[in-house]
């Protein structure tokens, strides 16, 4: 899991196989408007240049939580703010595409509730790959969301991949503030989570689509183990945590 071009290297001399989870969004947290192309192709680029020929997930931006710029302050943020911004998705896409070409590319969508969400993005990637003349990449979904998780079977034939975000996924099943005290990484082998993860893994594989952990549970010794035994075979960690 990486957010810069150090935090890269920093994993890769570690041994990671590539990037599962690049943070799109750290760079703009203090951003005052939706982030041009060039933007993004500027952040973008230090990065995937250091991973050709390797995976490269990155993730769509994902304001939301502790992570919310000036700009959408008081207005719809998240997956649906940057779903009503069309051009702002547009940018950010081509800017992947372009940034990521020599790599073993994935597009990933956080905080997904519903399937016309990942459909709008599946258009709109389709689209954005048209334009600048690349192959269409892989496009996944974040599984954080206990309804989402739930309905996994519902999701796995529209999608290529699931990425399992542990902190949001367990902080909502166990009703706990993410950023506060009570929570950390071990409370996801808590029984209810496991459930919800094996459901998930388990979906991914009846239809054939991969499936990782992204969340900071993947790098917890007393967690690893019980995802390994649920079927997990791909996970994503802190750079320092490889």
């Amino acid at each position: 899991n990486v957010a810069s071009a150090a935090e890269t290297r920093l994993g890769l001399s570690g041994g990671a196989a590539g990037v599962g989870l690049l943070r799109t969004e750290i760079p703009f947290i203090g951003a005052e408007g939706w982030p041009a192309e060039a933007d993004h192709l500027a952040e973008l680029t230090p990065v995937l240049g250091l991973l050709a020929g390797q995976p490269a997930v990155v993730r769509l931006l994902d304001f939301s939580g502790d992570k919310i710029p000036p700009f959408l302050s008081g207005r719809i943020s998240g997956l649906a703010g940057l779903l009503s911004e069309p051009g702002a998705l547009k940018a950010q896409l081509r800017a992947i595409l372009v940034a990521g070409r020599d790599t073993r590319l994935a597009v990933l969508v956080p905080m997904v509730r519903s399937l016309h969400e990942v459909d709008r993005v599946r258009i709109a990637l389709a689209q954005a790959a048209a334009e600048v003349g690349t192959r269409l990449p892989d496009l996944g979904i974040m599984v954080e969301v206990a309804a989402t998780a739930a309905a996994a079977e519902k999701f796995a034939p529209e999608v290529d991949f699931f990425s399992i975000g542990t902190n949001d996924l367990t902080s909502e099943v166990l009703g706990l503030d993410r950023a506060g005290p009570g929570s950390q990484p071990a409370l996801a082998a808590d029984p209810r989570v496991l459930t919800l993860i094996e459901s998930v893994v388990q979906a991914a594989n009846q239809t054939g689509v991969k499936v990782s952990v992204c969340g900071d549970a993947a790098a917890d010794p007393s967690v690893l183990p019980l995802l390994i035994g649920l079927g997990v075979r791909t996970l994503s960690v802190g750079a320092a945590r490889v």
